[in-house]
């Protein structure tokens, strides 16, 4: 017997975009799944569109407390499956995301966290931007402290719900907060992955710059957090912060951000 899957999406003005998302988990080749969508204060048709759904596999919430880790709560909070994963309201599920992968923790009893090739597309669903394929296999926990994780790309794994654990995100964090998600539930057990497509981002246009200037911020904290936690060593967190550097004095100088680039090429490689 098929054990339930539980699907946590979150939807919030994605009238263009959301049909296709839904539609996705409804061309799983693994049938027997719960979608759960958080409608999250939309102010277009997102909730005209859901509603069309008759499918009793849909399950619609409307939530008061708008932002992407409160929405996330009500899901994990309302999830009967053996197993969950969370998919954006603008992005899909290859046709085998969910069989593929639910077959190989069937057979890896330890894997708590399946991953796969995550691939990212223009708007329209047309172009290939960027594909990523996985390189860890193990308990993450250390691997997710780093600032490129062998095991992370986006909120992209299957996970086997434990009996016993409080599974929540910290609403605190407005950025990265699946990545802090993740890594607080990192102990559970290992994680794997499989040599297939899994999941597909779609790249919406929007303001790159200000983005930019709130993922700074987010991942200095980050680091902070790792820091405080001790979870990695004094070397390890030095070579974690130049990449830090590195990568912020390479993103403002591309958008002309002389001043801040430099800052960070100072702070990477003179301290």
């Amino acid at each position: 017997m098929q054990r339930l899957v539980s699907i946590i999406m979150p939807a919030k003005d994605v009238e263009p975009y959301i049909k296709v998302a839904i539609d996705s988990v409804l061309q799983q080749a693994y049938s027997n799944w719960e979608l759960l969508i958080i409608e999250n204060g939309s102010h277009d048709k997102t909730l005209e569109i859901i509603q069309s759904y008759t499918d009793k596999r849909i399950k619609v919430f409307i939530s008061e407390e708008t932002g992407l880790s409160h929405a996330r709560n009500i899901g994990l909070s309302a999830a009967e499956g053996a197993f969950f994963c969370f998919l954006d309201s603008d992005d899909r599920l290859p046709v085998n995301s969910l069989s593929a992968r639910i077959k190989f923790m069937h057979d890896h009893p330890e894997v708590f966290f399946c991953d796969g090739r995550v691939c990212t597309y223009d708007s329209a669903f047309k172009a290939t931007i960027r594909k990523w394929n996985p390189a860890f296999r193990g308990n993450p926990k250390i691997e997710m402290a780093r600032i490129n994780p062998k095991c992370f790309s986006a909120i992209t794994w299957l996970i086997r719900k434990p009996a016993h654990f409080t599974l929540q995100f910290d609403t605190a964090w407005t950025h990265l907060e699946d990545r802090m998600f993740f890594i607080s539930i990192s102990q559970l057990g290992q994680y794997d992955f499989i040599e297939e497509d899994v999941y597909h981002i779609r790249r919406r246009p929007g303001s790159l710059m200000s983005n930019n200037i709130a993922l700074e911020s987010a991942f200095s904290k980050y680091l902070n957090f790792v820091q405080n936690n001790s979870l990695l060593s004094a070397k390890e967190m030095k070579i974690e912060k130049k990449k830090f550097h590195e990568i912020f004095f390479r993103t403002y100088l591309k958008h002309g951000k002389i001043s801040k680039s430099l800052s960070h090429l100072i702070h990477a490689y003179f301290g």
